[in-house]
């Protein structure tokens, strides 16, 4: 596939990603041409998420930490 076809098809899924976390009210409406206001349960997830990450993240840099050391 070109390139240029690729990155159309990159920053269409990009703009729709956008779009569903828009918040129509942002807008002063309540369409739902205007996005459909996902990001509340966005940072829902992301804060939800942050602390098995920084557990994951720790749990690599004691592992690679310990393996460094053995050699």
């Amino acid at each position: 596939m070109h390139t240029a076809v690729k990155m159309l098809i990159g920053l269409v899924i990009l703009l729709f990603g956008a779009w569903t976390l828009v918040d129509p009210a942002w807008f002063g409406q309540s369409g739902w041409i205007y996005g459909l206001g996902w990001w509340s349960h966005t940072w829902d997830i992301i804060k939800g998420s942050l602390g098995p990450m920084l557990i994951f993240m720790s749990v690599v840099f004691i592992w690679i930490t310990y393996e460094e050391s053995k050699v």
